[in-house]
């Protein structure tokens, strides 16, 4: 629960405008956060505080608070708030914090987006409505709409689901008819609309990169920057390559995106989450990260296939020892 009350007394008092303005030049490696959780399913506000600072010490722009690798489908506003207002506090409110909203209706993401706007966060980042995933440009300029209105903050669309990618037309409608919409991260393992609205939006609204294994070639095709569960996962990595695509150090960038690149692809699927914290947890450096019931770290193939991807690309050097807890969990998963 919040520890201070009211949502309007949590976050900055600074007027929209000037919220607005600190995202006019947003750009880097924004990670989804990863949300610790305790044995008993509440966050672990602790753990969190100290995943922020990590970011932050990496070089990290900021962080989406709630997103879909930060396990936000569920959580409740009180929580919500209360992640970002630790987050904040953490960090000592020098990165860009944004809420992630996973909400099935517009009443509910209005309530989750009035929480987040109460707790200071500088923005949302939204994708379609969960239930119903949709590309059709009526309704979701109505829900992105009701957000931005509802809450008076800066929206980034997540434009995520494979089965409904909004267009580039749809997107380009939407994003003139809201100026309250600030960027795009593109997903749905679509590099071809991402490229699309680099020649044809860019100059209106930022983008973000959230195709995962082509987090790479997103850099060189100049997006500003990424918002990934591969960032989310290897923050330290991310920000590495970035900065080498921007040094026009190709090589080097190219030889990160080869360490990262396969490690991702075993992470990815319908468990993505629990798969990702079993591979931050595998790397030990920091502790161990529980994903929230009923999701599971991954047993069996699947966690043998993050270890051994892990373990190429250099990320275990042989030298990790896990918890007693995860090694019960890696010892049954064989």
């Amino acid at each position: 629960m919040l520890s201070c009350g009211v949502y309007a007394k949590c976050g900055s008092a600074e007027p929209k405008e000037a919220v607005t303005k600190k995202l006019a030049n947003l750009a880097g490696v924004i990670p989804p956060m990863i949300t610790p959780f305790g044995a008993d399913d509440k966050i672990d506000f602790k753990a969190l505080a100290q995943e922020a600072l990590y970011l932050k010490k990496v070089g990290c722009a900021g962080m989406v608070i709630g997103g879909s690798m930060g396990e936000g489908a569920g959580m409740s506003p009180e929580e919500l708030a209360e992640a970002i207002r630790v987050t904040i506090e953490a960090t000592g409110g020098t990165m860009h914090v944004f809420g992630g909203i996973i909400a099935d209706t517009s009443a509910e993401g209005v309530r989750l987006a009035k929480a987040v706007a109460g707790a200071g966060a500088a923005g949302l980042q939204v994708p379609p409505p969960h239930f119903c995933p949709t590309g059709d440009t009526a309704i979701l300029a109505e829900y992105y709409g009701s957000l931005t209105s509802g809450s008076g903050l800066p929206l980034i669309i997540y434009n995520v689901m494979p089965t409904a990618q909004a267009a580039v037309e749809s997107l380009e409608t939407i994003i003139d008819e809201n100026p309250e919409i600030i960027a795009v991260k593109q997903s749905g393992r679509n590099i071809h609309t991402l490229a699309a609205l680099l020649a044809t939006v860019h100059h209106k609204v930022k983008l973000f990169s959230a195709i995962d294994d082509m987090i790479y070639p997103s850099f060189l095709l100049g997006v500003d920057g990424t918002i990934s569960g591969t960032s989310a996962i290897f923050p330290a990595e991310t920000v590495q390559m970035r900065n080498a695509v921007l040094a026009g150090d190709l090589d080097k960038g190219l030889a990160l995106h080869e360490r990262l690149a396969p490690v991702w692809r075993t992470v990815d699927s319908v468990f993505f989450a629990g798969n990702a914290k079993y591979a931050v947890t595998l790397c030990g450096q920091r502790g161990v990260l529980r994903p929230r019931r009923p999701l599971t770290w991954p047993t069996g193939a699947a966690a043998k296939s993050i270890e051994d991807a892990l373990r190429a690309g250099g990320f275990l050097n042989g030298g990790n020892v896990p918890s007693a807890e995860l090694a019960g969990v890696q010892a049954g998963s064989r």
